[in-house]
């Protein structure tokens, strides 16, 4: 391990003072040898600690015995050390390629990729699972993730179509147009990341050259979901697009969504936050008079009203799940397919255009 040290020491001093570059040939060809289980053949392990020790064996020589395990164990803890740097670098690289993210349990947390709401992963981190002793836990946890990860590398070279995903019921902002390239966006009505997307999505015009249509996907948080009303408005949704509008110009379900992205209150607060910091029934309240006011009668808001809390719109919301989580496999919303490809977070005007 000294030698294997010694050279990671060198290589790095080398790089900063030439003085030290003259024992790297040494230091490499030991280490050569100790990474595959040979002797080294040269003496340079005891000429580097005879060179640290001098001074100590002039002053104490009684410290030089311990003096030398020490530094058997600091050489250890390097090379762990850098193995383990390594070792994260590697991991971070592989999830930011496939997920635009180089923390797949937080994406969030990670500057390197477009802002987004995450979906967090209820799999205890390396860290929690070594303090709560699950040392077994914490290395086969992230192993089984790096492992995942480099399985969904395929899945990222792709050629993404948004056919392949679209939900039962699929309603488009605007008319459907067989001429047109269909683009599915995956959104938490909850999430600020998905207002700032549509907001981009409107300013490109990007609905006048795509069909555009969604899926709900609120966002599971470990006591319940992270914006505490999205599952209702999730269900608003998908109720609205059983029982469609006849005759709407734009589905009530999108006017909807509209208005909580895009409008405020007499406030001036955006209807996203009212929705976000609401009580259940008053977000209830307000879902029923939004649709009265793109046209639902009180008859037909009951009926919405009754199959959003219905088995139906359950399993529908359970199938999406199972959609974006294992066969989009993204980890950050709002994610969005056009153009052959999956584009996780926030997406430009630009990008849009």
């Amino acid at each position: 391990m000294f030698c294997i040290a010694a050279f990671i020491v060198l290589v790095l001093m080398g790089a900063v003072s030439a003085r030290y570059r003259r024992y790297l040939g040494r230091a490499w060809n030991c280490t050569l040898r100790r990474v595959t289980f040979r002797p080294c053949d040269t003496t340079f392990k005891q000429d580097i600690k005879d060179h640290l020790l001098a001074p100590l064996a002039v002053r104490r020589p009684k410290l030089v015995g311990p003096a030398s395990v020490a530094l058997e164990a600091v050489a250890l803890l390097v090379v762990l050390t850098t193995v383990w740097s390594a070792y994260v670098v590697v991991k971070s690289g592989v999830n930011l390629y496939v997920y635009g993210t180089c923390n797949k349990q937080d994406s969030a947390s990670c500057s390197l990729g477009a802002e987004a709401c995450s979906i967090p992963d209820q799999t205890p981190t390396f860290g929690e699972s070594l303090l709560s002793g699950d040392v077994i836990g914490a290395f086969g946890n992230d192993f089984a993730s790096l492992g995942e990860t480099f399985s969904a590398i395929p899945s990222r070279m792709q050629n993404w179509e948004a056919e392949e995903y679209l939900p039962a019921n699929a309603s488009y902002l605007g008319v459907y147009d067989a001429k047109k390239e269909t683009a599915l966006e995956v959104i938490d009505p909850g999430c600020t990341y998905c207002l700032q997307l549509f907001n981009n999505i409107e300013e490109a015009g990007f609905d006048d050259r795509m069909n555009l249509t969604y899926i709900a996907y609120p966002i599971a948080a470990a006591d319940g979901y992270k914006f505490q009303n999205s599952l209702l408005v999730t269900q608003y949704l998908e109720a609205l697009r059983l029982n469609p509008l006849a005759d709407a110009a734009t589905p009530v379900d999108w006017e909807i969504l509209r208005r909580i992205y895009t409008e405020v209150d007499d406030k001036g607060v955006s209807w996203q936050s009212v929705i976000n910091g609401a009580e259940p029934a008053v977000a209830t309240a307000l879902l029923q008079d939004w649709s009265a006011e793109f046209g639902l009668s009180q008859e037909q808001v009951a009926d919405v009203a009754s199959v959003a809390a219905s088995d139906e719109v359950a399993d529908i919301i359970a199938a999406n799940t199972r959609l974006v989580e294992e066969s989009i496999h993204t980890v950050k919303i709002p994610t969005i397919i056009f153009d052959g490809r999956r584009h996780d977070g926030l997406v430009s005007v630009g990008d849009l255009d």
